[in-house]
């Protein structure tokens, strides 16, 4: 089987990084650090400025070809259902997370969500099943299908966070959507392991989670 591209070479580590050069992990610089961290001779809790949600996030983000799984790289759309759902019994305070309806697509998200006991919305858009880096360049991912997806699920009229989190790849579609929509959008990573660094605080790592 060819795989997929998880864009893991996209998940950009040293914006979470202190920046301070302080040296205080035993390495001359964050970059030097980062670099440890990759070749797996130093564990992010060496970082002081690093707390504990954190460290884990940085263990699941140098780890996520251990992870995610191995999906092929297809030529064809592979749908799946467009739909809302629930992670971690969300509720109006609860980010919505906006995605594709390609099946490979949703079985990588999907995993990585095992890893946080935070409450989430996945919005699955129809895009004719293409990954959403194929729907960016077919242009199946649109503003308009997001905000219509959006007003079939109980979100559309109840009292709730009105922020989306998109895909990386979906950056485009951040000012059309904030105009038309009402919502707040963020631009998500490339790479899905990067959310639980990105989401910083927003996104909890299960206590048990240990992967030194």
């Amino acid at each position: 089987m060819i795989a997929a591209d998880l864009y893991l070479n996209k998940i950009d580590f040293l914006r979470y990084l202190p920046g301070t050069d302080c040296a205080e992990c035993g390495e001359p610089s964050c970059t030097a650090f980062l670099r440890e961290l990759k070749s797996g001779t130093r564990s992010p809790s060496k970082c002081p400025f690093l707390n504990d949600n954190q460290i884990k996030a940085f263990q699941l983000a140098l780890r996520a070809d251990r992870i995610l799984p191995r999906v092929p790289a297809l030529d064809l759309p592979r749908p799946a259902a467009s739909d809302l759902v629930a992670i971690n019994r969300a509720d109006e305070r609860a980010l919505v997370l906006v995605s594709g309806n390609s099946e490979f697509t949703q079985e990588v998200v999907i995993s990585i969500m095992a890893f946080t006991i935070s409450p989430f919305w996945l919005l699955f858009v129809d895009c004719r099943g293409d990954t959403v880096d194929m729907a960016m360049v077919y242009e199946s991912l649109k503003p308009k299908k997001i905000l219509d997806t959006l007003e079939k699920t109980p979100l559309h009229k109840a009292r709730v966070r009105r922020e989306l989190v998109l895909p990386g790849f979906a950056s485009r579609l951040k000012g059309p959507l904030e105009q038309q929509a009402g919502w707040q959008a963020r631009v998500g990573p490339i790479c899905i392991a990067e959310l639980p660094l990105f989401l910083g605080d927003n996104w909890e790592v299960p206590p048990d989670v240990d992967m030194e």
